[in-house]
């Protein structure tokens, strides 16, 4: 293992030590976190529920390219060979991610109570503007698309490039059908905040 496999491990020990810590914390207050693919149907309830085998699928590559596990590798060769191996690529991928695993924490912050893996449409929480929510709309989605994109640069190969571009277009469909949602929920005050606040940066 070199440094920036040990630097993967780390960091996503942090970023699941995060994501679960709260959603934990959450759900003892009797909050539903995780509403993926929850009352929808079509092609946005696939795309939800398709989460919860692309994101562990993400995870195991990255175990097994941080650990050198290659004979639990069943990807096929040209997915998984990577492209170039260059430290400086490497070392703005470990900045990239760094920068993502704040973004995620601060908006969690900012989040409180609101927080919730796919569209609660039974009980969304209040709108979040403060905070990291008054740099982007979307900052858990902002931080994730920025953690993919510094994976793909410390392993660069074609899996995590595909895995990058599949979670922002995916991520993008999900923050259109949330708008979609937002919009009639909270009428007028989330108006004014799309037209005062980016969707992402």
């Amino acid at each position: 293992m070199n440094y920036f496999d040990y630097f993967q491990m780390i960091t996503l020990t942090i970023f699941l030590s995060i994501f679960m810590g709260r959603s934990l914390s959450l759900a003892r207050k009797g909050t539903h976190v995780f509403r993926l693919g929850s009352d929808k149907k079509g092609f946005g309830a696939l795309l939800e529920k398709s989460f919860v085998i692309l994101f562990p699928l993400w995870l195991f590559e990255i175990f097994i390219h941080s650990l050198h596990l290659d004979h639990l590798q069943f990807l096929p060769f040209a997915l998984v060979d990577p492209f170039f191996a260059h430290a400086l690529l490497q070392s703005a991928g470990a900045v990239i991610i760094i920068l993502s695993l704040l973004f995620f924490l601060l908006a969690l912050i900012s989040f409180k109570t609101s927080w919730r893996v796919g569209i609660d449409m039974i009980a969304p929480g209040e709108l979040i503007t403060t905070g990291m929510f008054s740099i982007s709309r979307n900052p858990i989605f902002l931080s994730m698309n920025l953690y993919f994109m510094g994976t793909f640069f410390i392993y660069s190969n074609l899996f995590f490039l595909m895995s990058f571009i599949g979670m922002v277009c995916g991520f993008h469909f999900q923050i259109r059908q949330e708008e979609a949602f937002l919009a009639p929920k909270y009428g007028e005050s989330y108006h004014r905040y799309m037209s005062q606040v980016r969707r992402y940066i």
